[in-house]
């Protein structure tokens, strides 16, 4: 339930945003807009504004549209022709449909400078062991060095190491790494592996990377539903002890055990409150043939020690500069995920429809409200490519309808844009289907 009332509660900041960026620049065309809807449907609250824009709520809450005066959706009083959107100059009508999709982009800038003004927490990128023969074995790095930079940008926490290789993963290309140990500082030059963007989880394994993470109590937090974890009778909140008589101490122990055991049934330990019970887990096989059970950690039971806590952070400049280059990079390589999809190099089982995005919702606000405001980021920026892909109905349609207008020097015929739209409508359903069959895939199996 409170999934759904943080997935209600972004969808309805993000779809405010971005109708907000149609409103405004409507409004300074000198464009009367009628109606601002947050949602579709039947209203079930309004209220006329006195700049004569009647402000609505909606039941349905997948989206929300800014109604502009317009001739060819109704009589314009001769008074008022001025104020009609199609009566305005060809930019001035570009702006106004590109202003909903930048405002999404300028909204995940201004919560990235948040996140990099407040400080974002993380763990230390300290390396516990590097792989024989790998990559960064044969540039000389060992177990216990630092990574401090990458390319001479500071890296003071895994998650911002990650990022700062994952951008040349995507080419194989050549990176810097500094690395500190026993008081002083080494740079290497070190060939990052060309990866996918669904295989990107594996970037340090491939590198020959083990991070050193500290140890973490095997404690269960989400269960899945319909997952092994809820089939074999595993709860929130559950101590995993052993499995087949092995006595395993941290969450690391559990998942290097699960991801080796996949399709073999496992009687394992567990202790609920004063009970010790005995339960059959059997691991199934995900997309990377590793077993997986369906159930994350509760990490309000581990403590991070204070020799591998450190933070991202930036005065308010910088932060202005990181946020840019962070929307950037997101923005980029959500558009290589959809290229590649496109080219059936990148599965279309990634695309993810409500129920997903209302589990992340209510996982990350359950995480504070860090990793709330990075959730949002992160949607508004996809809310803003989607929406400026060039499919008649969506932003990027009405402005491709533009751009052949600014070429062929007047609009398409009627029945070209209807039909257009209508082939929209098509694409829009069936990528709604999509992502509702990988929802319920996920969920039910």
């Amino acid at each position: 339930m409170l999934s759904l009332l943080y997935f209600l509660i972004a969808l309805s900041i993000l779809i405010v945003i971005h109708e907000y960026g149609h409103f405004w620049v409507a409004r300074r065309c000198g464009v009367k807009v009628l109606r601002f809807s947050v949602g579709f449907g039947k209203p079930i609250w309004r209220k006329l504004g006195r700049d004569g824009t009647e402000y609505v709520i909606a039941p349905i809450p997948l989206g929300g549209y800014v109604k502009m005066l317009d001739e060819r959706e109704g009589e314009v009083p001769e008074n008022a022709l001025d104020q009609a959107f199609n009566r305005q100059s060809l930019p001035k009508r570009m702006a106004i449909v590109v202003a909903g999709p930048l405002a999404n982009l300028a909204f995940a800038v201004l919560a990235y400078w948040f996140l990099f003004v407040v400080g974002i927490p993380g763990i230390k990128p300290i390396i516990a062991e590097v792989a024989p023969e790998s990559v960064v074995a044969e540039a000389g790095m060992v177990g216990g060095d630092e990574i401090v930079q990458v390319d001479g940008r500071d890296t003071p926490t895994w998650n911002s190491v990650f990022k700062a290789l994952l951008r040349h993963a995507e080419q194989g290309d050549q990176t810097e790494l500094t690395v500190a140990s026993g008081g002083t500082r080494q740079t290497y030059s070190v060939k990052v592996p060309t990866l996918a963007v669904d295989e990107a989880s594996r970037l340090l394994s491939e590198m020959g990377i083990t991070p050193l993470r500290p140890e973490i109590a095997p404690v269960l937090g989400q269960i899945v539903p319909d997952s092994p974890a809820e089939q074999a009778g595993l709860q929130q909140g559950d101590r995993l002890v052993a499995a087949d008589g092995r006595q395993l101490g941290n969450w690391n122990d559990w998942v290097a055990l699960i991801q080796q055991k996949a399709g073999e049934t496992l009687l394992i330990t567990v202790e609920r409150g004063q009970q010790t019970l005995e339960l059959s887990l059997t691991p199934e096989a995900g997309d990377d043939g590793k077993g997986r059970i369906g159930a994350g950690v509760d990490t309000d039971f581990s403590s991070l020690p204070a020799e591998l806590q450190s933070e991202l952070r930036y005065g308010p400049l910088a932060a202005v500069k990181e946020a840019v280059l962070q929307t950037w990079l997101f923005t980029s390589s959500t558009l290589t995920s959809l290229w590649g999809m496109i080219t059936g190099d990148v599965s279309t089982d990634n695309i993810g429809g409500p129920i997903s995005i209302a589990q992340i919702a209510g996982s990350s606000a359950e995480q504070g409200l860090m990793s709330f405001v990075s959730f949002l980021a992160m949607i508004s920026i996809t809310l803003g490519i989607l929406n400026l892909l060039p499919i008649p109905m969506l932003d990027g349609g009405h402005l491709m309808m533009f751009i052949i207008e600014a070429v062929r020097g007047k609009p398409l015929p009627d029945e070209v844009q209807i039909r257009g739209q209508q082939i929209g409508l098509f694409l829009l359903l069936m990528l709604m289907f999509l992502a509702f069959f990988n929802d319920l895939s996920r969920l039910f199996g």
